[in-house]
């Protein structure tokens, strides 16, 4: 068969096209429009004269009729004649054949060349109509089709309120060639780093168009690259710098947490020159670190319960534990925590935007193991001479000393510094015991400093073993894990007292003749209580007032600025049914194992029903409240509801329970609030629910919030107070939860209730226990499980000299009243040799004079004396005669009978304290009117003057002598609060003579001896 030739097949369908024409001359075209691809919905087209590569722009013109026709059909190289196109405004440009396309009769493509097109062909800038004229003859023209439009240029970026991390940041771009009405696309680019789009944009001028950084956009130089819609760009190198504003130097305490539970820290920061606070609200904190759900990748996992206490302060917990899974935890070996190790980076953005850093050098560990724990020290009390000999060290007993740990001696300096020096070791070590010598001074080049934001820098001096509180430390090697222990008790060898440091805080009420205690919460936290007293000298006060004891023996507060106080515990005032104020009573504390402290209220002077105070034998419990028993608040949702009106910011959130009247250790009481949580609101996020474990016994719940937004932590005010549920029940395992939801209707008042501080007290009890008489003005003393109350006045205004006690079941609040249903009793008891009230009750025992009662025959170890001293008998004060009294009450045999021999001592103080600390009596008071005196000696004394055996009462044989101590107050302050913890004795309040009048004073001070 014979081959076609190819160019027949061209032919034909050259001859097809043509037959589409309606005459010889061609049809006439029509334009409807023209459309740039990259903005179709916008008229007139817009082309950019620069840019677009080889071919140029492509435009689509849209209309009717667009009518090719075939060329050269007999030759070799037939061809396709298509629509002339021709652009006419400032300037007339017809288009190569080449750029232009047919696709169908009704759309033309178009490749408008450019100035870097290949040919170049730049256009003028203007509108352009556009002319089509068909290859058979129809011409059409439509005016206005095409605008021409410059590229754009950049020549400069600003930021004029600098950089956010937190939000976005406005910028200022200037240049030529934007569009008002358009939205050019902006993209910042770096090596090494992803691009960041910019998606805010406004156009304002040709030369000027707005925009932002997003939140969280590396710092480092950037390229900006502006496209405009149209398709041409521009990129300024090196447009911008983005440098955030930094906070000051950052630490944190503690830098370490167990993976299997987790760890609240604070963060401090120490801004310097240009370096910012923290703003307030609340920041945002990350740790960098592997979670063990995926442990080759390294996160940023957000802290909780971030929390602003002060410009300088934060608060927050390391999710150690519970990583980015939802609270509460539920698995014990926390399988999505942070992979053990580090230590690991934190990064802080605050509200202000500025940024901080904690690098990984001195960030973050998360311990494989549990830490160390101090339970005991041995001794617990030395003099400046030291340990040296090494088979009597210091021994340090607990668990988890890691291997290689150490031994450190903690001691405050004056500037606030803590100076840590590492002790000599000695013995075995092992994980449960470790034991060091206590040397004279260690040198400089073994010890550091912390600054009181916890900076580690090099020691300035030597550490001398001086009279006062240190704190003994374990320091793991391995890790930065360590356990600190409050203290070590250090005596100058002459037991010379001295003034401690100065305390600023002050009592609310000032106040005298009532007890001062120091009691512990279930974690082991100490404090001092402030029990009613006198405002003048005549009336009783109800008040309770607490204060927190610090490491080294600091007394803490609610501060405002350098000035702090005690708190006032206006819920747990004095009394069970109603407040009944009391002065001249005594108190005991009883801390129970694996518990919490409970305060018992002895006597003294309460109103009748004609307000008159008379001696009273009633006996009141409190308890140490429990941080264990708080609600269990989980983190609270944000949520959008109609209406709501939550105020935009950090608002705080506490919840505590109202107990039932029943309720055995806190009748009708509330508990310690639940941990803080914040809530970010905003306008869409408008309202917050929050949720919490129920607690068993609960009849309320208390919801505390900030009052307004970005307040500070700890601000919190009664926001409202809600039934606790009725179904379902507070019982079974797990609890039920209950929720509360905040839409912002009420508002807490800014005078209304603040949740409980630590060391908050329960309701009083009264117990059906009572004295066995009326005693005002009386003395109390607890040994083990036996409790002594002594002296003091009855109703009729007698002086006494009767002893009565009471005996707790063992590891127990409650008393043993098997035997006793009273419980107190004077069975088996002898009495004073002479009437006294208004004295003091010491104890001698091993604790208290360890060379007087030591293993050398005879082993009196076991044996404690009771030693009365001063006071008045009637009116009189006992000054110079039978000032001092003893008994012993207990030996290894138990409690004994307590008969009384008068000692021979002729200088005796009343309305003042005795202790027995380190060998020494130590008695202080008013000896008349204003004459403030504070004698001492050594307890039981030898020929020489040193220590010997307490074995009988002419043991106790030596005269005190009154040295030249006085209080930093001046004048007795007589009947003060006094309470001995650890190496301080504590002085509170008191009046400023023995003529029981007067205004009493609010400060508080510390002895050491």
């Amino acid at each position: 068969m014979r081959r076609i030739p190819l160019r027949l097949h061209r032919v034909a369908v050259l001859l097809v096209l043509a037959a589409c024409s309606r005459s010889t001359e061609g049809p006439t075209p029509a334009l409807t429009s023209a459309i740039n691809p990259r903005q179709r919905n916008i008229t007139p087209a817009r082309v950019c004269n620069a840019q677009g590569g080889a071919q140029g722009w492509r435009i689509e013109l849209l209309g009717e009729r667009f009518t090719p026709i075939p060329l050269d059909v007999l030759t070799d190289a037939p061809k396709v004649g298509m629509p002339e196109v021709t652009l006419k405004g400032p300037a007339t440009l017809t288009l190569d054949r080449e750029r232009v396309f047919y696709r169908d009769s009704g759309l033309l493509f178009l490749d408008i060349p450019t100035r870097d097109s290949t040919p170049p062909a730049e256009l003028p800038e203007g509108s352009y109509a556009i002319e089509v004229k068909n290859p058979g003859g129809g011409t059409a023209e439509l005016a206005d089709l095409l605008i021409v439009v410059p590229p754009p240029t950049l020549t400069r970026v600003t930021a004029p309120q600098g950089f956010s991390l937190s939000d976005p940041s406005p910028l200022v771009i200037e240049g030529t060639g934007f569009q008002p009405g358009t939205f050019p696309t902006l993209v910042l680019t770096r090596a090494g780093a992803p691009d960041v789009e910019l998606f805010t944009t406004t156009v304002e001028s040709p030369t000027r168009l707005l925009t932002e950084i997003p939140p969280g956009t590396p710092e480092g130089t950037y390229d900006l690259t502006l496209t405009n819609p149209e398709g041409c760009a521009f990129t300024l190198t090196n447009a911008l710098t983005i440098n955030y504003a930094r906070l000051g130097l950052l630490t944190i305490e503690p830098s370490f947490g167990w993976q299997r539970r987790n760890q609240p820290i604070t963060i401090y920061n120490a801004p310097a020159g240009d370096q910012r606070a923290f703003a307030g609200g609340s920041p945002e904190v990350f740790l960098v670190a592997p979670l063990k759900a995926d442990p080759s990748q390294t996160v940023e996992i957000p802290l909780n319960r971030v929390a602003f206490v002060s410009p300088s302060v934060l608060t927050a917990v390391v999710p150690t534990c519970s990583g980015n899974a939802a609270l509460p935890l539920t698995a014990e070996d926390c399988p999505a925590g942070i992979v053990p190790g580090g230590p690991y980076a934190l990064k802080v953005v605050d509200t202000s935007g500025a940024l901080g850093t904690i690098p990984a050098a001195s960030g973050f560990t998360v311990l494989q193991n549990e830490p160390p724990r101090i339970e005991s020290i041995s001794p617990s009390a030395i003099d400046t001479n030291g340990l040296t000999d090494p088979t009597s060290p210091l021994v340090v007993t607990g668990t988890n000393f890691g291997v290689d740990a150490k031994v450190q001696l903690l001691k405050q300096l004056a500037n606030g510094n803590i100076e840590a020096c590492d002790l000599p070791p000695t013995g075995t070590p092992s994980a449960t015991s470790l034991s060091a010598l206590v040397p004279r001074s260690v040198a400089a080049a073994q010890c550091v400093e912390y600054t009181s934001t916890g900076t580690q820098v090099a020691a300035t001096a030597d550490l001398q073993l001086v009279a006062g509180l240190f704190v003994v430390r374990v320091q793991n090697t391995a890790d930065p894990a360590y356990a600190n222990y409050s203290g070590l008790t250090v005596t100058n060898p002459a037991a010379n007292p001295a003034a401690g440091p100065a305390i600023t805080t002050q009592l609310v009420t000032p106040r005298a003749d009532f007890p001062l205690v120091v009691a512990t919460d279930d974690l082991g936290q100490p404090f001092l209580y402030a029990l009613g007293g006198t405002s003048d000298g005549t009336d009783a006060l109800d008040s309770v007032e607490v204060a927190p004891v610090t490491l080294f023996g600091d007394v803490g507060g609610a501060c405002t600025g350098n000035a702090c106080s005690f708190y006032t515990l206006d819920r747990s005032k004095l009394g069970a049914a109603a407040p009944e104020p009391r002065r001249g009573h005594t108190a005991i504390v009883r801390t129970v194992k694996g518990d919490t402290s409970y305060l018992f209220v002895m006597g003294g002077l309460a109103p009748d029903g004609t307000g008159t105070l008379k001696p009273v034998s009633t006996v009141l419990r409190a308890q140490v409240l429990k941080i264990a028993e708080a609600p269990a608040l989980t983190p609270p949702e944000r949520l959008t509801e109609q209406g709501a009106t939550l105020p935009p910011g950090t608002l705080y959130y506490r919840v505590s329970a109202l107990l039932g009247p029943d309720d055995a250790e806190n009748p009708g009481g509330e508990t310690l609030p639940s941990d803080e949580y914040p809530v970010k609101a905003n306008d869409a996020l408008n309202a917050a629910r929050l949720t919490w474990t129920c607690v068993p016994g609960a009849l309320k719940y208390r919801i505390y919030r900030t009052v307004a937004a970005n307040q500070p932590s700890g601000s919190e005010r009664l926001l409202e107070e809600v039934d606790a549920p009725a179904t379902p029940a507070c019982a079974g395992s797990p609890l039920p939860q209950v929720s509360y939801l905040d839409t912002g209707a009420k508002t807490p008042d800014a005078n209304g209730a603040q949740p409980l501080p630590p060391g908050a007290l329960g309701r009083w009890v009264l117990l059906d226990e009572q004295l066995t008489v009326e005693r005002a003005n009386a003395a109390a003393q607890l040994l083990g499980d036996t409790v002594y109350v002594a002296g003091g006045a009855n109703a009729a205004g007698d002086t006494l000299d009767s002893i009565e006690r009471a005996t707790f079941n063992a590891d127990s609040y409650t008393f043993n009243t098997s035997t006793t249903p009273t419980a107190f009793s004077t069975n088996g008891l002898g009495a004073f040799t002479m009437q006294r009230q208004r004295f003091s009750l010491a104890v001698a025992s091993a604790a208290t004079a360890p060379n007087s009662f030591s293993s050398p025959d005879p082993d009196n170890r076991q044996d404690v004396w009771l030693v009365a001293v001063g006071g008045d008998r009637g009116p009189t004060a006992i000054l110079t005669s039978n000032v001092i009294e003893v008994a012993k009450v207990r030996d290894a045999t138990g409690d004994l009978t307590a008969s009384f021999t008068p000692i021979d001592y002729k200088t005796g103080t009343h309305g003042g304290w005795a202790k027995v600390i380190a060998n020494y009596l130590f008695q202080s008071g008013s000896a008349g009117n204003t004459v403030f005196k504070l004698n001492s000696d050594v307890l039981c004394p030898a020929a020489n003057g040193s220590p010997t055996q307490c074995t009988s009462d002419a043991s106790f044989t030596r005269g005190l002598n009154s040295g030249a101590f006085k209080y930093t107050a001046g004048g007795p302050r007589y009947l003060s609060g006094t309470a001995q913890f650890r190496a301080y004795v504590y002085v509170s309040g008191g009046l400023p003579n023995d003529n029981g009048t007067g205004t009493p004073v609010a400060t508080t001070e510390r002895i050491f001896f």
